[in-house]
């Protein structure tokens, strides 16, 4: 299918960020189980909580312009998604903090590619004069940036300091 507007352009790519955030989800809940820091399972389970809303947002945008979330397979999220099982749950690990902070790093990965969907998508609504789409978007964004933070925050104030360092 060609697209031939920003608009199905826009279509497109909120379609794609809706399939990324269903893989990253069910990844992570693959992840859970490897985390040994409490705080991090409590911040990975937080973090699907926070993609389903942002779904919930994703789907009734498309549903307000007659689209469904169709049948899309984003494929740089399938590359993170399979890298992220890789590297902590096929790699051996001799300290559990430091596959604690191999899963920040990955989890990071896939909260920042939806970041930089998040604003695309938000700044294609406001070249097409979608204000509210946008505003719902914005919101998405921030949430999944706030997100990341914390997940920064976990990794500097405790996991990383708990690694054994060589």
């Amino acid at each position: 299918m060609a697209i031939n507007n920003l608009k199905e352009l826009y279509l497109a790519e909120l379609k794609d960020l809706y399939d990324a955030n269903e893989q990253a989800n069910a990844t992570i809940e693959k992840l859970i189980p490897a985390a040994s820091d409490s705080g991090l399972k409590d911040a990975l389970k937080q973090s699907i909580t926070g993609t389903k809303k942002g779904n919930e947002h994703l789907k009734s945008i498309l549903d307000s312009h007659g689209e469904g979330v169709g049948n899309v397979t984003c494929k740089g999220m399938k590359g993170l998604t399979k890298e992220a099982e890789e590297h902590v749950l096929k790699e051996e690990y001799g300290d559990d903090s430091v596959r604690d902070a191999m899963l920040i790093s990955q989890y990071q990965r896939m909260a920042h590619y939806a970041i930089t969907g998040y604003g695309s998508v938000e700044a294609f609504a406001k070249r097409l004069d979608l204000l509210e789409d946008a505003k719902k978007l914005e919101t998405c964004k921030e949430e999944t940036m706030e997100g990341d933070l914390k997940f920064t925050k976990l990794a500097q104030d405790g996991i990383n300091k708990a690694a054994k360092a060589a």
